[in-house]
C-alpha cells in the first residue's frame, strides 16, 4: 500500500505580494488551509513548519515540569499562542512567559508585555536562531530561548536592541539555565 502526503495547503495562485496577518485569518476562516497545516508568517512570507518529534516533544514535557514550580506565579504561562508582532509577522513560540496582572483578554501581548519566549527547536534551528530570533529582538522581548530537542543545548538572546541580541550565549547541554525574570529558577536541559 502507498501513502501520499498531501500538501499542507490548497494550492494557492503566486502571491502578488507578501501575505498579511487579515489575509492568514482570512485564509483559515475560508477554509483555503489545511487546519493540521503548522507554519508560522514571517515578514508576509509563509514558512512551513515540520511536524514535532519525540524529542521535540520529550524537551516540551520537560519544559513543562520545569514551568509547574511554585517560581512560576508571578507569571501566566501561554504555549503556542500565536503572537501577532506586526501585520506581517504571526509567530507560534511554544511558551510565553508574561506578568500574572496582564490579561490577553484586555488586549494582545505585545513584546513589551512578554519576559521570556521558549522555542524548542530541531530542524528548524537555523530559522528559531536567526529569522525568528532577529524578529523578537525587533519587538523588545527582553529574552528568548531557542532549545535545540536533539542536542539538549541551547542559544540564550537577551537585551534586544535595534533588531540585534545585545547578549547571546549557547549554553551547552546539563548547563543550568535561568531567566532574566526569575533567576533562582533553574532548568537543565
Amino acid at each position: 500500500m502507498t501513502l501520499s502526503a498531501a500538501p499542507p495547503f490548497v494550492p494557492l495562485p503566486p502571491a502578488p505580494r507578501k501575505y498579511s496577518a487579515a489575509d492568514i485569518y482570512f485564509f483559515l476562516e475560508a477554509g483555503l488551509f489545511d487546519p493540521e497545516a503548522k507554519f508560522e508568517l514571517l515578514d508576509g512570507e509563509i514558512v512551513p513548519m515540520s511536524p514535532k518529534g519525540r524529542h521535540h516533544e520529550v524537551m516540551r514535557e520537560q519544559i513543562e515540569d520545569w514551568l509547574r514550580q511554585p517560581w512560576t506565579q508571578a507569571f501566566n504561562i501561554i504555549r503556542e499562542h500565536t503572537l501577532k508582532l506586526d501585520d506581517g509577522t504571526l509567530l507560534e513560540p511554544d511558551f510565553l512567559l508574561y506578568d500574572a496582572a496582564r490579561r490577553i483578554a484586555d488586549a494582545p501581548l505585545m513584546g513589551g508585555d512578554i519576559r521570556l519566549a521558549i522555542k524548542v527547536a530541531d530542524s528548524s534551528w537555523s530559522y528559531d536562531t536567526r529569522a525568528k530570533a532577529a524578529k523578537y529582538a525587533a519587538f523588545a522581548i527582553p529574552e528568548y530561548w531557542a532549545l535545540h530537542a536533539v542536542k539538549r543545548s541551547a542559544r540564550i538572546h537577551r537585551a534586544p536592541s535595534a533588531g540585534q541580541w545585545a547578549d547571546k550565549r549557547d549554553a551547552a547541554a546539563g548547563e543550568a539555565l535561568s531567566p532574566l525574570c526569575a533567576p533562582s529558577a533553574t532548568l537543565r536541559l
